[in-house]
């Protein structure tokens, strides 16, 4: 096919001249329409963005997303711990002072059996979880502050559940009394020692 025909077989608009490329393939020809503006200005941004960005992380030790990820998260974890201190941390003497109360115990045996006998036996002798009767503990040092953190705020990887959104600080002095009153007693079938023993 000859040149004159390939261009008799084109049709160009008047308003696409001036964007018709030279070029030739086959029959067809091209037009060269421009980029969006909003693209180009889009584009450049991020080449402009870009430069600082390699400088700061390549010279000024600016930090990774996962460093920026581990300095918040330890930020995090040190406002909930500063939460808890002031809100929902353990107080002895507010322990002492429910389990000096006549419901205390009651509440104490009446929610142990509904909530916990399942997992700890009624004597607390251990079943699916562990022995609450000896001096060995998985979570802990078997202190009432420790075991108050640990039926509070749950252990999800062992599967014990939090109580503290169900039972209320109050449910959980309830609780704590019991576990306290258990320790010592050897309970007949005694699941064996786990954890760390403490005296």
């Amino acid at each position: 096919m000859s040149n004159d025909n390939k261009e008799k077989e084109v049709q160009v608009f008047e308003d696409e001249k001036k964007i018709l490329l030279e070029h030739d393939y086959d029959g067809i020809r091209e037009l060269d329409h421009p980029l969006p503006r909003w693209w180009v200005v889009t584009f450049w941004l991020t080449i402009i963005f870009a430069v600082p960005y390699w400088a700061a992380h390549t010279f000024f030790g600016a930090q990774s997303i996962n460093e920026e990820l581990a300095a918040d998260m330890k930020e995090v974890v040190a406002q909930q711990a500063e939460y808890e201190r002031k809100k929902g941390a353990f107080n002895m003497a507010e322990f002492e002072a429910y389990i000096a109360t006549p419901k205390a115990t009651k509440t104490g045996k009446k929610t142990f059996r509904r909530k916990c006998k399942a997992c700890h036996g009624a004597n607390g002798e251990g079943g699916v979880g562990p022995n609450l009767a000896d001096n060995f503990w998985i979570n802990g040092d078997g202190s009432p502050e420790t075991i108050y953190k640990v039926i509070k705020n749950g252990i999800a990887e062992k599967g014990m559940p939090a109580w503290g959104p169900t039972l209320g600080k109050e449910g959980v002095f309830a609780v704590l009394k019991i576990v306290m009153d258990f320790k010592g007693t050897n309970p007949e079938n005694a699941k064996e020692a786990q954890g760390t023993e403490y005296k």
